[in-house]
């Protein structure tokens, strides 16, 4: 059975699904200089937790060890997330890519046909580069901790597929995993229907029209990426956190905890973040809409449907609402959105690659 795989490798995380083991992971963006851990090593046998997705720990093309995800932001002294503009050339980039195949096919051999995306904004200038960059037989890893610690594995990308983000969205928006239709009274040709993806570092926005037999193309004047995401909240949180700690650095992994309690115990004294969070989220929120405004003017009105994705979705939903009246449509696993419909849309292209070949 052929191994059809999705990755979305989105700034803040890694998204990632496997069609024939039906697995999926998310974990952070982020990679780090790996180093022997010996106490904490110890610490996870105790715990049981030397498996856990929370623990990857690999060497990488027998090249350096390497600490990946939420491992790399514990324990490595230098931490990073791929800003570059061209991600593709990054060797993060493929590590994190790399890592997140092996995890949803859980080890098989079998060669994997890919789909993945970029931002709309780089999509038309980058997508053959990338696209050429991950195909064939990738850099081998040896998984020291994590899910398949005690692996050694060679991941052979057999064809890769790159599509748009957003508009990849939009497809795990109106159509499910069966490939029926969830919105048919959108599903008109004629009808115009855009998509808000938040992300950590930007946000997508995209128009398709319906066309027949369920089909439908972007607008381009109508879709772009708005400079603005969940990482302006991340900024404002520190910057809050530095003023009332009288210069200390506060650790990106405390904020998803700041985020669920809104407050954080510094030398014993609570530093409250309600405000930030609240102004923080309406400053996000301002940017987007303001540009949105620039571009869709007042076809915004005589859109038949809005759809909201991405994790960043989830996060402003409540204030972005008002700016158009109530009408936005949350995707049900939005955080997932763009690596779902890269699966589906690449499943049936490869799935028509296949069934050619086999004539």
């Amino acid at each position: 059975m052929a191994n059809y795989v999705s990755v979305d490798l989105g700034y803040g995380y890694v998204k990632a699904i496997s069609s024939s083991t039906g697995k999926r992971i998310v974990f952070p963006s982020l990679v780090g200089i790996g180093h022997e851990r010996t106490v904490s090593s110890n610490i996870d046998g105790i715990h049981k937790q030397a498996d856990d997705l929370n623990n990857i720990h690999i060497v990488y093309d027998n090249k350096g060890e390497w600490f990946v995800g939420e491992l790399a932001q514990q324990e490595s002294t230098s931490v990073s997330r791929i800003f570059e503009r061209e991600r593709f050339e990054h060797d993060y980039t493929h590590i994190l890519l790399n890592v997140a195949i092996q995890l949803v096919t859980e080890g098989s051999s079998e060669p994997v046909y890919l789909s993945t995306g970029l931002p709309l904004d780089f999509y038309k200038s980058q997508a053959k580069d990338f696209q050429r960059s991950i195909v064939g037989v990738q850099p081998k890893i040896e998984w020291k901790s994590g899910p398949l610690k005690g692996l050694k594995m060679q991941t052979v990308i057999e064809k890769a597929l790159v599509f748009p983000q957003a508009v990849s969205a939009v497809y795990a928006a109106l159509v499910n995993h069966d490939g029926k239709v969830i919105y048919p009274q959108y599903m008109k040709e004629g009808r115009l229907i855009a998509l808000i993806d938040v992300g950590f570092r930007t946000t997508d926005f995209v128009v398709v029209e319906m066309g027949q037999n369920n089909a439908f193309k972007p607008i381009a004047r109508l879709s772009g990426t708005v400079d603005a995401g969940i990482v302006n909240l991340y900024d404002d949180i520190m910057t809050h956190f530095k003023t009332e700690a009288d210069g200390a650095d506060l650790q990106e992994r405390y904020i998803n905890r700041i985020l669920r309690d809104y407050e954080i115990s510094y030398r014993g004294k609570t530093i409250d973040f309600k405000d930030t969070i609240e102004n923080s989220k309406k400053a996000i929120v301002a940017s987007i809409v303001d540009r949105l405004k620039k571009v869709w003017k007042e076809e915004a009105d005589l859109f038949d449907a809005i759809f909201l994705a991405g994790g960043g979705g989830e996060l402003i939903e409540h204030y972005i609402q008002p700016h158009f009246n109530g009408r936005l449509i949350k995707i049900q696993e939005s955080q997932f959105a763009n690596a779902i419909g890269y699966l589906r849309l690449g499943k049936a292209v490869f799935e028509s690659y296949q069934q050619k070949k086999a004539q």
